[in-house]
């Protein structure tokens, strides 16, 4: 029998992630926002959720892997988790209460920028991590949603930072009621 991956995902993002599992003598990896358990397979899709690249580590469970010389945090999140099924898995601005929603990324693949900076949804949420001023006026966006997660400097202190890359314990609440655990 013939087998056909069809073209589902990039062969070299594929290597890396499991050439960075294998360096590391694993093949799971934890959900950074419900710390569940997922398994990652060679093939496509590589996991039951999605992974991304983020210069931040968001939890315990981010693998520290370097690449083109810059230190990036390898993460995954669940499809449940994408999806926002269940009360302790919806995600809260905890700034404006907009819903996060990943339910638009592609799963079993992997991001090369930080999905939680690419899809900000209010100014509090772009503004300078040194002095608070808003890194770019109200309606404008950047090119690239990986360039949320380049470092920018701030047009009013000059610091250089991945000012949209924050916590996510400073951005997200599980409900109206509850904090970050």
């Amino acid at each position: 029998q013939m087998e056909d991956e069809g073209n589902h995902g990039n062969d070299d993002t594929r290597c890396f992630i499991l050439s960075t599992l294998a360096a590391l003598h694993t093949s799971r990896v934890a959900c950074v926002l419900c710390q569940s358990p997922m398994l990652v397979f060679d093939r496509y899709p590589l996991v039951d959720g999605t992974f991304f690249l983020s210069p931040r580590e968001h939890g315990k469970c981010c693998l520290e892997v370097k690449l083109e010389g810059r230190t990036q945090f390898l993460s995954a999140v669940c499809m449940a988790c994408l999806e926002g099924w269940g009360p302790r898995r919806r995600l809260l601005c905890v700034h404006c209460s907009t819903p996060w929603d990943g339910s638009s990324l592609v799963l079993g693949t992997m991001y090369s920028y930080d999905i939680f900076a690419a899809m900000h949804c209010c100014p509090e949420r772009s503004k300078c991590n040194c002095c608070a001023k808003p890194i770019l006026p109200p309606h404008q966006r950047l090119n690239f949603y990986s360039d949320y997660s380049h470092p920018l400097p701030c047009l009013h202190c000059g610091a250089v930072d991945t000012h949209f890359v924050k916590p996510l314990s400073l951005c997200y609440t599980r409900d109206m009621l509850q904090a970050w655990p």
